[in-house]
């Protein structure tokens, strides 16, 4: 009969750290080693694996498991899973495989031994509580953790609705939109970017109440849906599209959304709560339209922003009239700072003042050569529009609030 005893075994929520000690009763069963896993990997494959599936490992967590990387072996593969309970990850690779079974080692350890293993290939075998891992002359032995305590990871359903998007086009999507989104956890819808998918067009839109991004692209194949997805997860699965290249297939489901790369799954969990109306914020009119070289204006911000250093919410005012555009700073401990540019300018004259640091984020947004500002006066949102002379430009929509400077 097993009998249970308690051992002190170091918890790995980071590499090497003493700071904590968490005791688990384990289940001896000698002679018979339990749940034993044998196989052999190529190091580049089981490196990006582990990779892969750290990402969505935390530095700190509540539950043990939490910090590992579920391993299992099994028909012909190995199937690397980890999650932080609001975001999943899973890869699979080949592998050869001598005895099949489950291993949940320290996600961070791992990653970092891997990471420095030679060109050899990994062996792995052993129990799930100590696996010996070795790649050429590197020896390691591990000590895993309750592989049951790891929660399990909801997959897309079968008949869930399926899109298909170039890999490419949502990578760029998403660095347009999510960086207008809050990191205000105290207004959790507001740190999400809303998904809306319909008449064979992905709409991907951000806010954070002071500035507003939208952008669509085209479906390969469509689907319709909406879903509002953490900005972090989303950035995660553009940075994994942007790795992978291909395609990308979005699975829209109540509750979640999953982001497939061919033998790669993310899973978010969707922000519960009503993304605003922000058709409803952007303007249908414009007074001023001004087009500017964005490199030109986007060093000349910086340069002159230098002088709000040490003094927060200090704007940037930008002047717009007779072919230029002149932006000016004021600091009343540093000085002052002024530049002029070469501008386009329809329409009448004015100045408004902007957060620099909003204002750079939509430049670089853009991606163009040329952007278009479109004003109605100093004290209305302005709007910020990739610009090119063939008209060939994404239809990114950055709107931006003005600061009011006494």
């Amino acid at each position: 009969m097993p009998v249970v005893h308690t051992v002190h075994r170091p918890y790995y929520g980071d590499v090497f750290s003493k700071e904590k000690t968490h005791y688990y009763p384990v289940l001896w069963t000698d002679p018979v080693r339990r749940n034993t896993v044998k196989l052999r990997a190529e190091r580049a494959e089981f490196a990006e694996a582990v990779s892969w599936a750290t990402r969505t490992v935390g530095a700190r967590v509540t539950l043990p498991a939490l910090s590992g990387i579920l391993l299992e072996a099994g028909d012909g593969k190995l199937t690397c899973r980890a999650t932080d309970l609001e975001v999943a990850a899973e890869i699979s690779i080949p592998v050869q495989i001598d005895q099949p079974g489950t291993a949940l080692l320290p996600g961070r350890l791992l990653s970092q031994l891997v990471a420095r293993f030679p060109d050899a290939p990994v062996q792995l075998s052993g129990d799930g509580d100590r696996v010996e891992i070795s790649c050429g002359r590197a020896n390691f032995k591990v000590r895993g953790m309750q592989a049951e305590d790891f929660p399990s990871l909801a997959g897309p359903a079968p008949g869930a609705a399926q899109g298909v998007v170039k890999a490419d086009a949502f990578a760029r999507l998403v660095s347009q939109v999510a960086r207008a989104a809050s990191n205000d956890e105290g207004r959790p819808v507001l740190t999400g970017v809303q998904l809306e998918a319909a008449d064979g067009r992905l709409t991907a839109a951000a806010t954070d109440s002071y500035r507003l991004a939208v952008r669509s692209l085209a479906w390969e194949e469509a689907v319709d849906g909406s879903a509002l997805v953490p900005a972090r997860s989303l950035q995660e699965a553009a940075k994994a599209a942007g790795e992978v290249g291909g395609a990308v297939t979005m699975v829209l489901e109540d509750g979640q959304v999953s982001f497939l790369f061919g033998d790669r799954r993310l899973t978010t969990k969707l922000i519960e709560g009503s993304f605003p109306n922000y058709s409803a914020l952007l303007p249908d009119a414009h007074e001023t339209a001004v087009v500017v070289e964005r490199a030109a204006l986007a060093e000349a911000l910086q340069r002159v922003a230098i002088v709000a250093m040490g003094q927060a919410n200090t704007p940037v005012t930008l002047t717009f009239g007779d072919g230029s555009v002149d932006l000016a700073a004021t600091n009343q401990e540093m000085g002052d700072a002024a530049e002029a540019l070469p501008a386009e300018v329809e329409g009448e004259g004015l100045s408004i003042a902007f957060n620099p640091t909003f204002l750079l984020a939509g430049l670089e947004a853009t991606g163009t050569e040329q952007v278009r500002i479109e004003l109605r006066d100093g004290l209305k949102p302005a709007v910020l529009r990739p610009h090119s002379a063939d008209g060939d430009v994404d239809d990114l929509t950055y709107l931006l609030m003005p600061m009011r400077v006494s």
